[in-house]
This record gives structure tokens, C-alpha cells and sequence, in this order.
């Protein structure tokens, strides 16, 4: 599953949840990780995801409503989703998912995950989730 926007004019994410199957598939029960029978992880997905909200990574000051942001919110722009393989085909195995904006025709990278330390980036990567999960104490599914 991917979470490809979740935003509203005061926050942005975007959100992979990688699965244990490939392509298309309806799960029942454990398999779909149930919350209310405590079985939350024991999924096939990861139900939490390894997102990238700005915020969250430690820059207040990227997007939101205003001209005091990289981005504004209040104005028109788009958002640009690369999805970066190891072979740099479509069929190689997704690497990297990187995050650009477009603004007044000014491209604007997705900001740095200062809060994650130097050399952080700002793009997911298993290197990014994996200190991202590490950071804030959360269960690491997205590596199973």
C-alpha cells in the first residue's frame, strides 16, 4: 500500500507500507492484522508505515499556509513522486522514493530529516526507516 499525499494546509506525508505478498490480494482475519484482536503486526502488511512528514523530521518550517514556508500552501503547487529502482527500470526492486514540489515554477526538494542526524537525506530508503523506526521507539515491521 502507499500512502502516496496525506495532507492538509498544515501538514504533508507520504507513507509506504510494504507487504509480505506481492500484487493485488484480499486478506481475512490475522492475515489483515487485526486491531481489535490484538493482532495488529501479525499481518501481512505493515500497518504503520515508514512516512516522511516534514514536521515530524524536523523542519516547521517547510510547508504550511503563508509565504514564511518553503512551500505554501495557501497557494497552488504540485508535488512530484519519483520512485528510484535498483536497476533504474520499472521492474527493478523500488530503492528509494524521493519527493520534489513545484512552486512560481521554482522546484523545491522535500526538506532534510534533520532530526534523524547528518547524512539523514529526505527521501525513504530502508537506511531512512530504519533510523526513522529506531528515533522514535516504534516497531520496525516495515523491515519484516
Amino acid at each position: 500500500e502507499m500512502d502516496i499525499w496525506e495532507a492538509n494546509n498544515m501538514a504533508t506525508a507520504f507513507t509506504p507500507h510494504t507487504c509480505a505478498k506481492a500484487g493485488l490480494t484480499k486478506c481475512d482475519g490475522t492475515e489483515c492484522g487485526d486491531n481489535d484482536a490484538g493482532e495488529r503486526y501479525l499481518g501481512i502488511c505493515d500497518k504503520d508505515g515508514c512516512d516522511y512528514n516534514n514536521y515530524r523530521m524536523g523542519e516547521q518550517s517547510f510547508y504550511g499556509a503563508g509565504p514564511s514556508f518553503d512551500v505554501d500552501s495557501s497557494r497552488p503547487f504540485s508535488i512530484v513522486t519519483q520512485f528510484i529502482t535498483s536497476d533504474n527500470t520499472d521492474a527493478g526492486d523500488l530503492v528509494e522514493m524521493k519527493r520534489f514540489y513545484v512552486q512560481d515554477g521554482k522546484v523545491v526538494p522535500n526538506s532534510e530529516a534533520s532530526i534523524l542526524g547528518p547524512q539523514a537525506g529526505n527521501s525513504v530508503t530502508d537506511d531512512f526507516c530504519e533510523k526513522q523506526k529506531s528515533k522514535f521507539g516504534d516497531l520496525n515491521d516495515f523491515a519484516a
